[in-house]
């Protein structure tokens, strides 16, 4: 597996990460997102930040719901997550990528299911261990 898309029941918008290289103690990969309006993609690593796996699975460990934003970056900053979730079980994932430039900059917000956070979490893991 190379590569992992997950799709919001709400709009059908997407987000998709696709390993680019490994190594044994770091990944490359790219982050996607498209919506109806938007879509973009930025390379991550997870170089000195890790992998965002721990975000996923913390989000599916709370699936009722959690308080304070669970969030990653990757070391530059050229992709971040911050998800929110509310006592209905709605987790809207905020993804913001820069550009090559590190001038520009797009923000999405993804809705996703609590029901859909188990199979999140375990395909990140899978995809980036």
């Amino acid at each position: 597996m190379s590569a992992v898309e997950f799709k919001s029941p709400r709009d059908g918008a997407t987000l998709t990460f696709d390993v680019k290289r490994r190594w044994p103690d770091e990944l490359e990969f790219n982050v996607a997102v498209k919506t109806p309006w938007f879509s973009g993609v930025a390379p991550a690593t997870t170089y000195a930040s890790g992998s965002p796996t721990a975000m996923f699975r913390a989000m599916a460990n709370e699936w009722k719901g959690w308080s304070e934003a669970k969030t990653w970056s990757d070391i530059e900053g050229r992709v971040s997550f911050s998800a929110i979730s509310d006592v209905t079980g709605h987790i809207a994932l905020v993804v913001e990528l820069t550009g090559q430039d590190y001038d520009s900059h797009l923000r999405v917000v993804l809705q996703y299911e609590a029901g859909q956070l188990e199979g999140m979490a375990n395909e990140i893991k899978q995809l980036l261990g």
